[in-house]
């Protein structure tokens, strides 16, 4: 199974760390991506790139490519 770690401002994955070991090692797949703009993301200029809705998009896309 997978678990999916989101992070606040202005924190990064690597704020997981942690509970990413702990978890991997019971078999789960830990997930902790930087959010759009953070960490070595790509970081839209325009501040209408950071919608609820694109962040979201940003999240379910991600869900995807895990399949």
């Amino acid at each position: 199974p997978v678990v999916l770690f989101l992070h606040g401002f202005p924190e990064l994955w690597y704020s997981w760390r942690h509970q990413i070991a702990a978890l991997s090692s019971l078999g789960y797949r830990a997930v902790a991506p930087d959010l759009r703009g953070y960490g070595d993301t790509d970081a839209p200029d325009s501040i209408s790139s950071y919608t609820i809705f694109h962040l979201v998009g940003d999240v379910v896309a991600l869900i995807d490519s895990l399949d």
